[in-house]
């Protein structure tokens, strides 16, 4: 894992991270980056909703697997 630094703008930043608590719960930015970021090195012809849409089915596997231990 590899920590890094972005700079954007403060509005802009706002808006994300607001926009990741309404849509998908919780504190996700990391992960929303890391979804998007696989996205456009492994799969360069998905859009941004096709990257996402994949992010929320695995994490909803994951969820799935945890509530039947």
């Amino acid at each position: 894992m590899v920590k890094t630094t972005i700079q954007l703008n403060e509005e802009l930043w706002r808006k994300f991270s607001i926009k990741v608590i309404q849509d998908y719960g919780g504190r996700k930015k990391t992960d929303i980056f890391e979804a998007l970021a696989d996205a456009f090195v492994n799969a360069p012809d998905k859009t941004i909703q096709e990257a996402l849409d994949d992010w929320t089915r695995e994490q909803n596997k994951r969820k799935a697997k945890q509530t039947k231990r």
